[in-house]
């Protein structure tokens, strides 16, 4: 089916209280490996590009290949541009076929975060494009993005409220001691605070950093209101681990469709079982709104 905007996936999984996995893909292999579980699975997806996917792969050729793949699958799939900090950026993605697109101006004050938020907002919904929000500054190290762990600032409700009121967003992600990368220490997770803004904002609620995460850590953050999680290091190791694995068992063929073929085996594996933690395994039939 064609790409869709994933407002009405995300809304279904808020109202059925289950959580739809957002992959970052970094090449076609990991771009079937997610579609593929998704099919595995009967689960709606959201198939993310980092900054780095974008500088490398270029907007046009992820489109173009995300787009063949979803034709020619069952499963509503959206394409998401995660943490879009260039606001000319964020604009081609929007013009070029992109069904949702992260603004990151958790960098800027409250105040400048809203008006650059506000903005990409009315040019996006012109388009028939989600926008993703940011509030509070999520740690963690993913690509383009470093934070300190002390330089993290968590969100309060009020703030989160007021934020999406005045720029309209579709989906909100909100600083709650979650991590972009792997966990070093412990996060120490404020779970009360995404359960009342999930209870307060009309918008589905987006949980940052999911890998790492202990599987009944991630089940009560979709418990708190999670609607949507990134998912993105988790992918970087399983891919380069497997393809480690394989070689050092394999060291004498020379058979790169073996090799690529068990790398997407074992990304398909892990992302499935991430569908079924999250809940949205056998949902690909609910919240269906076709765009592009």
């Amino acid at each position: 089916m064609p790409l869709v905007n994933p407002s009405a996936m995300l809304l279904a999984a808020r109202e059925g209280k289950y959580c739809v996995g957002a992959f970052n893909m970094v090449d076609h292999l990991t771009l079937r490996a997610i579609i593929q579980a998704a099919e595995w699975k009967q689960a709606p997806v959201m198939i993310q590009t980092s900054s780095a996917s974008v500088k490398d792969l270029g907007i046009p050729a992820i489109v173009a290949m995300t787009r063949q793949e979803a034709e020619d699958s069952p499963v509503p799939i959206a394409l998401h541009l995660d943490h879009g900090t260039d606001p000319e950026v964020v604009r081609q993605a929007i013009r070029e076929g992109y069904t949702a697109v992260m603004f990151d101006g958790s960098q800027y004050p409250f105040e400048e975060n809203i008006a650059r938020t506000r903005d990409v907002v009315q040019a996006a919904h012109a388009e028939g494009v989600a926008v993703e929000g940011e509030i509070g500054i999520v740690a963690g190290v993913e690509d383009d993005i470093v934070v300190r762990q002390d330089a993290a600032i968590y969100t309060t409700a009020e703030e989160a409220i007021e934020f999406q009121r005045r720029t309209g967003v579709d989906f909100l992600a909100a600083a709650i001691g979650t991590a972009h990368g792997f966990y070093r220490v412990e996060p120490r997770l404020d779970i009360d605070t995404l359960r009342q803004i999930a209870q307060a904002v009309p918008c589905p609620m987006v949980i940052h950093g999911g890998t790492g995460l202990p599987f009944e850590v991630v089940r009560q953050l979709v418990a708190a209101g999670g609607a949507k999680m990134n998912v993105s290091t988790q992918i970087k190791q399983t891919y380069i681990d497997s393809l480690y694995d394989y070689i050092q068992a394999n060291r004498k063929q020379y058979n790169p469709i073996k090799l690529l073929t068990h790398a997407r085996s074992a990304l398909v594996e892990m992302i499935g079982q991430y569908m079924e933690v999250l809940g949205s395994a056998g949902k690909a039939g609910e919240g269906v709104s076709t765009s592009g």
